[in-house]
């Protein structure tokens, strides 16, 4: 009991030490794992050996952000409850290198399942001692605290020769080294306006003639009365076509009833000119890691880009879609734990409608 309390206050310290803040985490390609751990391990009744508390290591590497795989060491100080040895010091050393799935690898909460071989070592002056090799399957959970930092529980069913099913249960820490992350697109640069064009010069006015020399005054014929020019031509009225932004919830790419409702608006206006097209852009807040909210506007954006053909009927030539992520906010946003509903964030969190003429 005096070493689960001391680990429990050692996974307490380094969550206060490591945690920076709401930052998003995950497992990362490549990245390798360092996982101290404590728990219990139960033997089988026939093997006359008391269940008691398992210390342990584990080093790993992360091949994708799915797949892993693990080496552990586990050491068992425990007693014999054999007739014959009653109360004798027996000691077991555990080797086993797993493979792990990781669901969900990019949120905080990461389950995951585990399956290995390996080997026990029993020492002490009882019937079953020596090396056995062993199978080991179970499952677990991380929770992370940190991009680099995870609290983790774990339980595994461990199978020997003859056969025995023997328990162990650990809770301990993960903690990341390494691994790359996925940097967001960069935008396309803006272009550079054309020059306005410059006015010519005035071309230079030729002086006068001279006034004619005086002529007899002779009868004129009545000059015609003057006809009124036609009218100038109607001007062409500019029609201006614009599509309202519609706005998500915190992490999601639902569409919500207020922005359906806006959409069928846009719908309409859609229909009312087919000339045009629409390029759909998505957006997110600041809050998270760049390159989930990267994955989370192109959510954002099919979502909007599929609504728009099932229910409004638009063709899918007339739409295409892009995602910006966190890198065109709308409004300047600093994220924080308190503030990921301040009218900033929920500004920033939107679908953005171009539309492009012929």
């Amino acid at each position: 009991m005096k070493g689960i309390t001391t680990f429990a206050a050692l996974i307490v310290v380094c969550i206060l030490v490591f945690s920076p803040g709401n930052g998003m985490s995950q497992i990362r390609e490549g990245s390798v794992s360092l996982n101290p751990n404590v728990g219990g391990y139960v033997f089988q009744g026939g093997q006359h050996i008391d269940d008691d508390l398992t210390y342990g290591l584990g080093l790993g590497y992360n091949f994708t952000e799915n797949w892993g795989v693990e080496g552990n060491f586990n050491y068992v100080n425990t007693d014999s409850n054999a007739d014959s040895s009653d109360g004798e010091n027996v000691e077991a050393y555990l080797y086993r290198l797993d493979a792990v799935y990781h669901f969900m690898p990019e949120k905080k909460l990461v389950p995951y399942l585990a399956a290995g071989v390996g080997a026990i070592r029993i020492s002490g002056d009882i019937d079953n001692k020596g090396s056995d090799p062993l199978l080991n399957f179970g499952a677990g959970i991380k929770y992370f605290v940190t991009e680099n930092l995870a609290v983790r529980g774990d339980i595994r069913q461990i199978i020997t020769d003859n056969p025995n099913y023997n328990l162990i249960y650990t809770v301990g820490l993960t903690y990341l080294f390494g691994g790359e992350k996925k940097a967001a697109p960069a935008p396309e640069p803006a272009k550079a306006p054309e020059p306005a064009p410059q006015p010519k010069a005035p071309e230079p006015v030729a002086p006068p003639p001279p006034p004619p020399s005086p002529e007899p005054v002779t009868p004129q014929p009545k000059a015609p009365e003057p006809v009124a020019p036609p009218p100038p031509p109607p001007v062409k009225e500019t029609k201006v076509i614009a599509l309202e932004d519609i706005h998500f919830d915190f992490d999601k790419a639902t569409l919500t009833e207020e922005a359906t409702g806006i959409l069928k608006n846009n719908i309409q206006s859609m229909k009312e000119n087919s000339g045009i097209k629409v390029r759909i852009e998505g957006h997110t807040c600041a809050h998270g890691q760049d390159d989930y909210n990267l994955r989370l506007s192109e959510r954002r954006a099919n979502a909007v880009k599929e609504y728009l053909m099932k229910e409004g009927g638009i063709s899918s030539d007339r739409l295409t879609t892009i995602a910006y992520g966190e890198t065109r906010l709308a409004m300047p946003e600093t994220p924080t734990p308190q503030n990921k509903n301040s009218a900033e964030a929920k500004t920033n969190r939107r679908v953005h409608f171009v539309v492009i003429t012929n």
